[in-house]
């Protein structure tokens, strides 16, 4: 998969995944054509049993997104979709069309479209941040309006991850997020260090551990981590039990006292420590590249990740984020994550949703998950950990309420050393809550 390294683009792209089947998304990490790996609360009965056929006279239901959605085949769940899908173009009469239209296009493509009076497609594939300033402005449905949220196929994990302002809004057919920490095992090894799963799994990898390890592996021109400041600043915030919004007072918490020990941390990994590879003007790329290239221990990375690191010339694992003093379990922290939506305008939405559901393979729910992780992890512990993530996900869409940006500079300042972390948080908390306050339309 191709990166982009924009500040915009890579937010958009840190925290969804993509399944090997996929290649066509370039843009972002996250399929919508793979299998939800959590199992439905509905008997393993496909779709057809469920939903009776409507003639819908021939017409096109067009599928929206920034890549190209069309099953593709080549594998036996891949060709069982493209199977499906015919099967439902025949139920229906309906001809499936699938269109390609640019990420950072689809706002405004959405809004013209449906002032116009006619929604560019049926079903649009959008992130978080996107669907929520099309929220704001009603020119998107909600689910709660067309359909029982109780009598569909859709997990209650899904239906919460596409939830905005109490309504489910996205939706998705695969539960495939994860984020966490790729580290050196060979490294570890040879400096005779305890294994970072092995700590995961007896309750023992946190901060402390996790510094630590990063102390004995720093020496010479050998850091113990890499880190994106960005990144590295809402793991941190997260896994000390804090986050950076409360979504449901809509108060930005960047002065928690969870989220100024993450900063003080955070300080002290940098500039005490010194544990922590300088990065040398892309703070994307190079974390990843140090680590790909034996210079560091450890570095914060996602699952799509592994595909690229086949051909290290090291053995590596991957467990999660470690415990701060104040987190009581690892969890993954979701604030950016993509699903299909139906504007505002479409004909018959509730039968447009039941098309699509009708076109998923419920009964094979984990298979295409499990099967990823199979094919791009190195080790029986890197797949359990793999697992263990999809029951851990923590959603909270900060950046979705005009936050995206807000922090880089402060983060990049706590990482210089341009501002202590209670001068940085000070010096951005206050325009940080009025972008809030400006997206909600509190007076």
């Amino acid at each position: 998969n191709e990166q982009t390294t924009s500040e915009e683009e890579q937010t958009n792209n840190e925290q969804t995944e993509e399944p090997a089947e996929t290649e066509e998304n370039k843009e972002t990490n996250e399929t919508d054509e793979g299998e939800n790996s959590e199992s439905t609360e509905t008997e393993e009965a496909g779709t057809e049993e469920k939903y009776e056929a409507v003639d819908l006279g021939g017409r096109t239901i067009r599928i929206a997104n920034h890549w190209d959605l069309t099953p593709q085949g080549g594998t036996e769940l891949a060709d069982a979709l493209v199977e499906r899908m015919k099967e439902v173009e025949e139920k229906y009469n309906i001809t499936f069309e699938f269109i390609v239209i640019p990420w950072e296009e689809k706002v405004n493509q959405v809004t013209s479209s449906i002032i116009a009076g006619e929604p560019l497609a049926d079903i649009v594939g959008l992130d978080s941040a996107q669907a929520a300033s099309l929220i704001q402005e009603d020119y998107l449905i909600p689910l709660d309006d067309i359909v029982d949220l109780n009598d569909i196929y859709l997990p209650k994990k899904l239906q919460e991850m596409g939830t905005f302002h109490d309504k489910v809004y996205m939706f998705n057919n695969q539960l495939n997020q994860s984020g966490g920490m790729y580290y050196n095992k060979t490294m570890f090894e040879q400096a005779g260090l305890p294994d970072p799963y092995e700590q995961q799994q007896n309750g023992e990898w946190t901060w402390e551990a996790m510094l630590e390890a990063a102390k004995t592996l720093t020496t010479g021109d050998q850091y113990g981590m890499s880190a994106d400041p960005n990144i590295l600043a809402e793991y941190l915030i997260s896994s000390n039990g804090g986050q950076i919004l409360d979504t449901s007072t809509f108060e930005v918490m960047i002065d928690s006292p969870e989220a100024i020990e993450a900063y003080e941390f955070m300080a002290s990994l940098y500039h005490e420590h010194r544990v922590i590879k300088p990065n040398e003007g892309n703070n994307w790329e190079d974390p990843r590249k140090y680590f790909s290239e034996g210079l560091v221990g450890m570095t914060q990375g996602w699952i799509w990740e592994a595909e690229g690191r086949a051909e290290t010339s090291f053995e590596w694992g991957y467990v999660f984020w470690p415990k701060g003093p104040k987190g009581t379990d690892h969890q993954i922290p979701l604030s950016n994550s993509e699903g299909l939506t139906i504007p505002v305008g479409v004909e018959q939405p509730e039968i447009v949703y039941q098309i699509w559901e009708d076109m998923q393979l419920w009964d094979r729910s984990e298979e295409g998950v499990l099967e990823w992780f199979e094919q791009v992890m190195p080790s029986m512990e890197a797949i359990d950990t793999a697992a263990q993530m999809l029951d851990n996900i923590s959603v909270n869409y900060w950046q979705a309420y005009n936050l995206q940006d807000a922090f880089h500079e402060m983060n990049e300042n706590i990482a210089t050393g341009a501002e202590s972390p209670t001068q940085a948080v000070s010096s951005v908390k206050g325009e940080a809550q009025a972008r809030v306050d400006e997206f909600i339309g509190k007076e």
